[in-house]
């Protein structure tokens, strides 16, 4: 049974807390006996360190954390609260999700009530994160890619792609649409459209009216902030996260996109 629910997973890909944190095995904490502010502070300085866990035996029950984000001249010490701990297998979009609407910065993880890790915003810049972003736009680009061929021809898509001016992207997409053709590969030609490519059609064609939006204003300002994203994933060595407000856009980028999925499983 274990074995047919993987071939039965879902497309986007999951990722959890535990595989984006690091474990207690690996973090930098600081011994009990040592936990001064005299002792913490240069540690976090040093290391860029948000949060400092301070280890008493095998259990973890304090912290020091920075009393401003990303500023280490004021740090306090704290007791962990049940608000400070999330299971470790919690999926990536509800840390996020929580990071961003009740303004954290951090969570400890635990197993059969022990902590075992730690993750924070920082460690959302790191490669499964943009793995399950990329699995996520990658979905919304197919069903948007069905969605607009079942409303425009494919020769349609064609006349306005490579018309009278065609932009320097688009001069790249002929290139290798006009190769593929050639070597025998039958593909549809949506496919190699960018999701700009996608929105703006739909934009054009006025389709977003059968996804339920009322003007191409709103449709619009639902789907253009997801370009900027797309454009980071396609950049491994863009940050994420650069400050304070980058989770709280980012959570916003990811419910439009689940938005936007929901619309396109129910037209």
């Amino acid at each position: 049974m274990e074995e047919e629910l993987r071939f039965l997973r879902e497309s986007i890909v999951e990722v959890d807390a535990a595989v984006v944190g690091i474990s207690s095995v690996r973090w930098t904490a600081i011994p009990e006996a040592e936990a001064t502010t005299e002792n913490a502070a240069p540690i976090m300085k040093a290391n860029r360190f948000d949060i400092l866990p301070i280890v008493a035996g095998s259990a973890v029950k304090e912290y020091f954390c920075a009393d401003e984000w990303n500023t280490y001249t004021s740090i306090s010490k704290k007791a962990i609260t049940h608000r400070d701990v999330i299971p470790f297998d919690t999926r990536l979009r509800d840390v996020i999700r929580g990071f961003a609407l009740d303004s954290r910065h951090f969570y400890f993880l635990n197993n059969n009530r022990k902590i075992v890790g730690l993750i924070s915003v920082a460690n959302l810049n790191c490669r499964a994160v943009k793995v399950y972003l990329f699995s996520l736009l990658a979905e919304l680009e197919i069903q948007m890619g069905r969605f607009v061929l079942k409303h425009i021809p494919e020769i349609d898509l064609l006349r306005m792609t490579f018309g009278a001016s065609v932009k320097a992207k688009h001069e790249s997409v002929r290139q290798r649409y006009q190769v593929d053709k050639a070597n025998g590969l039958e593909v549809s030609f949506v496919e190699y459209l960018y999701l700009s490519d996608l929105i703006n059609i739909v934009a054009a064609k006025k389709l977003f009216s059968h996804l339920g939006f009322s003007s191409r204003r709103r449709f619009e300002e639902c789907f253009n902030p997801l370009n900027p994203l797309r454009d980071v994933i396609a950049h491994p060595s863009r940050s994420l996260i650069a400050d304070e407000m980058s989770c709280k856009k980012l959570w916003e980028r990811i419910d439009s996109i689940e938005e936007a999925l929901f619309i396109f499983d129910n037209v």
